[in-house]
């Protein structure tokens, strides 16, 4: 009787070994393992100013809310900046109520007039340059015409063995000298011409400004009421600024990179940090030439979480193309061509209990 209950038992053992391995084989025929990763939407986190990083408030790995700060960014120049265009506007609003009463003549035309006579003082002191230069000149001109005959007689004499080559030398040198002088006389003329045409023209600018000003106060207030707009605005996008020396997270999720430390230095766009956004997390599998003609999309795909829980999706779409992938795993490097498919979870509440983005897995996708 003993002997019967064992093989009733060893039989009812091959039975179910034997059932389990057609199975097996079936699944394994209606079915496929491929290797998959997770992947979730990254948002890149960029510095809207330059300047230096001060502190991060997060850290790798670190979960976050919306809104949360992430780091801060130093520049001081932005708040000189801004007392400077305060001061900018407070002095056109002044202006613009001078101009409207007629106070402005005590104002802009006295600081015109100011600026005309310092231009005078600059043009009258390049006339005396010049001047002196164009006397220098005349003077430097006999000197040239003596020292090339001079030159001339000496490279004969030297030439004829009359003159030694240290002599020779020296007449050389003072002619060059010579040259040196008038090139360096025509540059200075040339440079204090050039200053009294400027002074000129700054005269008849500011000339003809403080006439449009003496003539016309509705059109110096428009041009004011201009200037000021124009301060108004940049005062408000160095506001914008300032305040995004404060950076805060656009959406919750995890903090993936940190790309700075404190103390360095970052342009505007530069990427500070990435988070990742655990509201769109998906699955992607790499399978073989024989995957992209066998897999469909809404086909279902039981995900092999690291843990052992099994968690179920469906695919969305499959790439028409193959591509290069580097590395499927952590055990391996590769470099066949894949067909990359993306899956999505059933739900993605129950999947965030199981995965993380980044991790390396197995799905099974059921034809």
């Amino acid at each position: 009787m003993k002997k019967q209950r064992v093989l009733f038992i060893l039989i009812l053992s091959i039975v179910v070994l034997t059932l389990t391995i057609i199975t097996s084989f079936f699944v394994e025929s209606r079915s496929q393992k491929l290797p998959a990763v997770i992947f979730s939407e990254k948002v890149i986190i960029s510095s809207r100013v330059e300047g230096v990083i001060k502190s991060y408030s997060v850290s790798s790995m670190q979960e976050v809310k919306q809104n949360d700060p992430i780091a801060i960014v130093a520049n001081s120049r932005l708040l000189v900046k801004l007392e400077t265009l305060r001061k900018e506007r407070d002095k056109y609003v002044e202006l613009i109520n001078s101009a409207k009463t007629g106070d402005y003549l005590k104002t802009e035309v006295y600081d015109l007039e100011h600026d005309i006579q310092k231009n005078r003082k600059d043009m009258e002191a390049a006339k005396v340059e010049l001047d002196n230069i164009r006397e220098k000149y005349v003077y430097l001109n006999e000197r040239f015409a003596l020292g090339s005959k001079k030159y001339i007689a000496a490279r004969k004499m030297y030439d004829n063995a009359l003159l030694s080559q240290s002599d020779f030398e020296k007449e050389v040198k003072s002619y060059r000298d010579v040259q040196n002088e008038q090139s360096e006389l025509k540059a200075d003329s040339l440079v204090a011409i050039e200053t009294i045409k400027s002074s000129q023209n700054i005269i008849n600018l500011l000339q003809a400004r403080s006439s449009i000003i003496s003539s016309n106060v509705n059109i110096l207030a428009a041009e004011y009421v201009i200037d000021l707009n124009d301060v108004d605005a940049k005062i408000k996008d160095l506001e914008e600024d300032i305040k995004s020396l404060q950076v805060y997270s656009p959406i919750a999720g995890i903090v993936t990179d940190i790309n700075y430390l404190p103390g360095e230095n970052v342009n505007k766009g530069d990427v500070i940090a990435e988070i990742a956004d655990l509201s769109k997390v998906w699955v992607i599998a790499y399978g073989s030439s024989f995957s992209r003609l066998k897999v469909k999309v809404g086909q279902k795909v039981k995900i092999n979480c690291g843990d052992g829980e099994k968690i179920w999706g469906k695919v969305v779409t499959i790439s028409p193309v193959m591509e290069k992938v580097k590395s499927l795993s952590s055990s391996f490097e590769t470099n066949n061509t894949y067909t990359k498919i993306e899956i999505q979870f059933d739900s993605l509440e129950e999947a965030m209990r199981y995965v993380t983005p980044g991790e390396r897995l197995f799905v099974r996708i059921y034809f």
